[in-house]
């Protein structure tokens, strides 16, 4: 984790979720996070095609040039990467893990690109299971046009899973994997693309 704004969000994230799989959804108190707002997302999840973004921050609007309100975050992927970040966030959902992932935007009017940091985390909401998600979306570099274009062809460039106990807890339901065609990245692929880190911020240095 290297932007401010996510090591804030886990680090209140996992204080709320108190040694359970994941904080209830309406344990999240806006106004602890204050600071960081402009910069957290909340997506409703019932399936694993659709993300759709239910909230989002007023920053990661306007640095993506547009709206992002009932967008779906897997569309702004390719079809390789949008089945590895739809295995991604399937793995957060269902074993509890935080997923930490870096990505480059690129520009739908120039070559222009830019690079981010995302963080998403699972919520329990309703019939105690993970259909929303809590996440941020922070710039890791800053560029004069930045808000200028919109930004809606994203590449996924590292990912890493954080489990906040140091292993995966148990999990809320048997719900069966994602099922992954033949264009999505192999396992040895996607380990070669993350690391797994254990203990969440307690192992790592600011």
């Amino acid at each position: 984790m290297e932007h401010t704004s996510t090591k804030r969000l886990y680090e209140y994230w996992d204080q709320v979720r108190n040694g359970r799989f994941a904080p209830n959804r309406f344990e999240i108190e806006p106004a602890r996070l204050a600071d960081i707002l402009p910069d957290i997302f909340i997506l409703e999840c019932q399936n694993d095609l659709s993300y759709r973004f239910r909230l989002a921050g007023t920053r990661i609007c306007n640095v993506l040039g547009h709206e992002l309100r009932q967008q779906n975050l897997l569309d702004y992927w390719d079809s390789t990467d949008r089945e590895g970040v739809q295995s991604l966030l399937h793995t957060a959902k269902t074993d509890g893990a935080g997923v930490v992932a870096e990505f480059t935007g690129k520009s739908t009017n120039s070559a222009e690109q830019a690079d981010f940091e995302m963080l998403v985390l699972p919520l329990v909401h309703t019939d105690n299971a993970v259909n929303r998600m809590l996440g941020s979306i922070a710039p890791l570099t800053h560029h004069y046009w930045a808000g200028t274009q919109e930004i809606r062809h994203l590449t996924l460039t590292t990912f890493e899973f954080v489990w906040p106990d140091t292993r995966p807890p148990s999990p809320l339901s048997s719900e069966p994997p994602v099922l992954l065609n033949e264009k999505t990245p192999s396992a040895a692929e996607l380990r070669s693309r993350f690391r797994v880190l254990e203990g969440g911020l307690s192992r790592q240095q600011d």
